[in-house]
């Protein structure tokens, strides 16, 4: 029995010292629902490693999505080196089919969200980030915004959508729209916190106090955590306020070893009383 699907590609991420790691979404969530004592699976396309301990299918692939950070006056540039092919409900295992969590995870729009249609039951969540992202067909590409378009049959069946402001450029009334669209939407904005919004009403959600080694992953963790501890409690405030605590632990070391478990997380959340 599986608890917590993710679904997206695994990426392999060129760092600056012309190493690579696996990274994207669906691997960042399914380590840490596995760190908070689910049992996790990945459907991907992907040719990375398989993390311990955890299901995976993968549409066949012979390459894995691939990421690069450039970092210049102007700022970060991110760039796109090479594309793994796109995920469809063929790969889906029927007996994942049950699991009581899901996560749409997608890195460069390799998962349309009517793939929540075939998770009866389930608490659907996903992360924007990937359908708001565009490339020149030409490789390697720098990425770019993109202008999405949701149609509330799209979405008909995700309770949770979050996204960054990063991802919109720091259009706030964009992010707001985006947020709206479904029953929970929260937007993170990094040190600042995060505006959740219930049934389209914004509350502010406050960041811990964290001392910020990597933030590679933050909004992953959150979502995560989020979506777990809602289908735990049926709270959105107590799984945002875990969600938050999550996050603060996650950024503060490098890559898979910062990610928290039960016990780091709450005693974080320890370190700030509840104010609600």
């Amino acid at each position: 029995m599986i608890d917590f699907v993710a679904i997206g590609h695994v990426t392999r991420d060129l760092l600056p010292d012309n190493t690579a790691t696996s990274g994207g979404t669906a691997r960042f969530a399914a380590l840490l629902a596995q760190r908070l004592g689910l049992r996790a699976a990945i459907v991907t396309a992907s040719v990375e490693p398989v993390p311990p301990g955890i299901a995976w299918i993968s549409v066949p692939a012979t390459v894995s999505s691939t990421f690069e950070n450039r970092y210049t006056p102007a700022g970060r540039q991110q760039w796109l080196h090479a594309i793994a092919p796109s995920i469809t409900e063929a790969v889906l295992p029927r007996v994942w089919r049950t699991a009581p969590i899901v996560l749409l995870g997608p890195v460069l729009h390799e998962c349309s969200p009517t793939l929540a249609t075939f998770f009866a039951g389930a608490l659907i969540g996903a992360t924007a980030q990937g359908w708001l992202r565009d490339w020149e067909a030409d490789l390697p590409s720098r990425i770019r915004p993109r202008r999405w378009r949701p149609t509330p049959t799209d979405l008909a069946r995700v309770h949770v959508l979050t996204l960054s402001s990063e991802d919109v450029g720091g259009d706030t009334e964009l992010a707001a729209h985006y947020a709206r669209l479904v029953p929970i939407g929260i937007v993170t904005h990094g040190a600042a916190g995060a505006t959740m919004f219930v049934y389209g009403r914004p509350h502010h959600i406050a960041a811990f106090p964290a001392q910020e080694d990597d933030p590679t992953g933050a909004g992953d963790v959150f979502t995560t955590a989020f979506l777990i501890r809602l289908w735990e409690t049926g709270d959105p405030f107590q799984a945002a306020r875990f969600a938050a605590a999550a996050a603060a632990c996650v950024v503060e070391g490098p890559g898979d070893a910062a990610l928290p478990d039960r016990v780091q997380i709450v005693r974080r959340m320890a370190t700030v009383p509840d104010q609600s």
